[in-house]
C-alpha cells in the first residue's frame, strides 16, 4: 500500500516586506527543525529592496542613499550566501523551508529545474541554470537568482525570478557580485502583463513539490 507523501504547504502572502517575510521564514524553521510545523513554501512579491548576502559587500549598492529613499528601496541584510540582490514588484520569490538534510545542492537544482520548467511553458525555451553565480541564465541574462540559508539540515530563502520588474532598479546594484551581469524578467520574451504573479506561483508550487516528492496543500 503507498504511503501519504508528506504535506507541503504552500501560502502566496502577496506583496510583504523583506524583513517581516525572513521573519517568518525563520520562525517557520524552527518549527519544523521542533518537528512540530509541516514543511512550509511562501510564495510572495516584495517592495524594492536590495538583500546584502554574508558575501555582499557595501560597494554592490550603487545608488547613493538619497537616491535609494527617493526610489523607495529598503537595503536589508540576510543570511543566505551570495552578495546582492534585488528583489522588486514584478518579481516572484519561493522560499521552500523544509529538510534538505545535507542535500543543499540537489535542492538548489531542483529550484532551478522546476523555474526552467515554468518558464518554458512560457516562452523561454533556452534557460540554464549555472551554479558559479546560482540561477537561471539566458541568451540574453539572468532571468533568476538563487540564496539560501541552512541550518540543522532546514533550508530558508530561496529563488526570485523576474517577471516583470521595472529595468532602472537593475541599475541600483552589482548584482551577485558581477558587473557585467544582465538581468532580464519574463515580459522580455514573452508578453508578461496577463500573467498575475499568484497563477504562476501556484504553477510554481505544484511543480516543486511533484519534484521534491511532496503532496501539495494550500494554506
Amino acid at each position: 500500500m503507498a504511503s501519504t507523501p508528506e504535506p507541503l504547504v504552500a501560502r502566496w502572502c502577496g506583496r510583504t516586506s523583506f524583513a517581516a517575510c525572513l521573519r517568518e521564514q525563520l520562525e517557520t524553521r524552527e518549527a519544523v527543525v521542533r518537528g512540530d510545523g509541516p514543511a512550509t513554501l511562501l510564495l510572495v512579491e516584495h517592495p524594492p529592496t536590495l538583500t546584502l548576502g554574508r558575501r555582499a559587500d557595501a560597494s554592490d549598492v550603487l545608488w547613493s542613499s538619497e537616491e535609494l529613499a527617493a526610489r523607495g528601496v529598503e537595503v536589508c541584510e540576510t543570511p543566505r550566501g551570495g552578495e546582492a540582490t534585488l528583489h522588486a514588484p514584478g518579481q516572484l520569490v519561493c522560499y521552500p523551508i523544509v529538510s534538505v538534510g545535507r542535500q543543499i545542492r540537489a535542492h538548489i537544482v531542483r529550484l532551478a529545474d522546476v523555474t526552467m520548467e515554468v518558464l518554458r511553458d512560457h516562452g523561454v525555451a533556452d534557460a540554464e541554470f549555472r551554479m558559479d553565480t546560482p540561477g537561471v541564465f539566458t541568451p540574453r541574462g539572468k532571468i533568476a537568482s538563487i540564496g539560501i540559508h541552512v541550518s540543522r539540515g532546514v533550508t530558508v530563502q530561496g529563488i526570485s525570478i523576474n517577471v516583470a520588474v521595472d529595468p532602472a532598479l537593475f541599475g541600483s546594484l552589482v548584482s551577485c557580485g558581477a558587473p557585467t551581469m544582465s538581468l532580464v524578467s519574463l515580459g522580455d520574451f514573452a508578453p508578461a502583463a496577463s500573467l498575475s504573479l499568484e497563477s504562476l506561483a501556484r504553477e510554481w508550487a505544484e511543480r516543486y513539490a511533484q519534484a521534491a516528492g511532496y503532496g501539495l496543500r494550500w494554506g
